[in-house]
């Protein structure tokens, strides 16, 4: 790989890990990070992490699995996220209701950082190649009561970056409570518990695993929806090799993803998002912009919802995604 290539790939892993608020580069040796990346537009214009989103969006499989629920019995979910240099992520989710068993649903994860430059130490071509990851979701979901659903997921995970592969299985777990008005709404996730099965160069690698909690409210007379997360649970010390120190309220600040969401109407909403972790992580010292910051919208037109997505994750440039759902049913 030439050094024009190599730059590229640099910049571009950087801004994807940074893009979940993680930088774990500097603090250990995680793999398969991709997977912690926004799975749909409403999701990122909310901050990116949400495991207790207002809504029912069969999207939602990917950050907890206990969200499905029956009202998303025949959902499909598509979401394309173009990133820099050619770079791609997206996700597809579906999910189906099985009377006197649950919702069953099936999701699809990839990241793919485009084709490179192979040359020799004297910058001599000698073809190219490609690097992606992708995982494949499973997951069950069963209404214990009319509040309070569970869910599990199955994961298998792939990564291919030229001639090294890795694969690894894991397991998702969650739980939803949504109260009886379904204005508040609780959730707790525990994500990526499993193994690295093969390894890329026979050095076994630690996976992203994590514990998130998740609330939000919607106001009785008001139309808005707040929401508060809580991830990187697993770790308390979420400082880098840049900071000297920081304080008691910085560190807990990191943890934590606020969103507020404006729903003026029934098939339309306006949300912004603010990750504090980004923000501290990234953010130039001589301009720092509106890094850490997302925002987006979703409304529906016929039987398509269409959601849109940007969060600022550095000067550099912000990260957009575009989401498509609908229910098969409708069309039958």
């Amino acid at each position: 790989m030439n050094k024009r290539n190599t730059a590229r790939f640099a910049f571009a892993l950087t801004l994807l890990t940074c893009a979940i608020g993680s930088v774990r580069a500097q603090k250990s040796d995680h793999i398969y990070d991709f997977l912690e990346l926004s799975p749909s537009a409403h999701a990122t214009a909310l901050g990116g992490t949400q495991v207790a989103m207002g809504g029912y969006e069969v999207s939602q499989l990917f950050q907890n699995p206990s969200a499905m629920a029956d009202t998303t019995h025949n959902n499909l979910a598509l979401n394309i996220t173009p990133y820099v240099e050619g770079i791609k992520y997206g996700t597809a989710a579906y999910c189906w209701h099985l009377e006197n068993i649950g919702n069953v649903g099936g999701g699809f994860q990839f990241i793919s950082y485009g084709d490179f430059d192979r040359t020799d130490e004297n910058g001599t071509e000698l073809g190219t190649f490609t690097a992606s990851e992708y995982a494949i979701y499973l997951t069950l979901s069963k209404q214990l009561t009319p509040q309070l659903t569970m869910g599990a997921t199955l994961k298998p995970v792939f990564s291919k970056f030229d001639n090294y592969d890795s694969f690894g299985l894991m397991m998702d777990f969650g739980v939803t409570y949504r109260s009886v008005n379904k204005r508040f709404v609780a959730g707790a996730a525990i994500k990526n518990l499993g193994s690295q099965i093969t390894e890329y160069e026979e050095k076994h690698e630690k996976l992203p695993t994590d514990v998130k909690v998740g609330l939000s409210y919607k106001a009785e007379h008001a139309p808005f929806r707040i929401s508060l997360t809580l991830k990187d649970l697993t770790e308390w010390d979420l400082s880098t090799d840049d900071d000297n120190k920081i304080s008691f309220g910085d560190n807990l600040m990191r943890h934590t993803i606020f969103g507020v969401e404006m729903l003026p109407f029934r098939n339309f909403y306006v949300g912004v998002g603010y990750n504090h972790r980004i923000r501290k992580e990234m953010v130039a010292s001589d301009k720092k912009g509106a890094t850490g910051f997302s925002w987006g919208f979703g409304l529906k037109i016929y039987k398509f919802h269409i959601a849109y997505g940007s969060a600022r994750h550095h000067i550099a440039g912000s990260c957009n995604s575009i989401s498509l759902s609908t229910n098969l049913s409708s069309f039958l």
